[in-house]
């Protein structure tokens, strides 16, 4: 029953154009070796998947571009 109202609530705000909650977060994959991280800036809510950044613009949510970071976690002599 939960799942359902939460299902019917999305709908009714996506049908209304409302925009979705997003925090900043890290999360690993361990299956995967993925890691994702969300953070919030005053411009843009960026999501990057293992260096990879998409920037959505706070405002619109539209993707605005993408470019790439570094891991941090990475050094020169362990780069293929």
């Amino acid at each position: 029953m939960r799942t359902l109202a939460r299902l019917w609530a999305g709908r009714l705000l996506g049908a209304l154009r409302i925009p979705g909650v997003i925090v900043s977060q890290t999360y690993d994959a361990q299956i995967t070796h993925a890691t994702v991280r969300v953070y919030l800036g005053p411009l843009f809510s960026v999501v990057s998947v293992n260096g990879l950044d998409i920037y959505f613009h706070r405002l619109t949510g539209k993707i605005d571009g993408v470019g790439f970071s570094a891991p941090t976690d990475c050094r020169s002599d362990e780069v293929r």
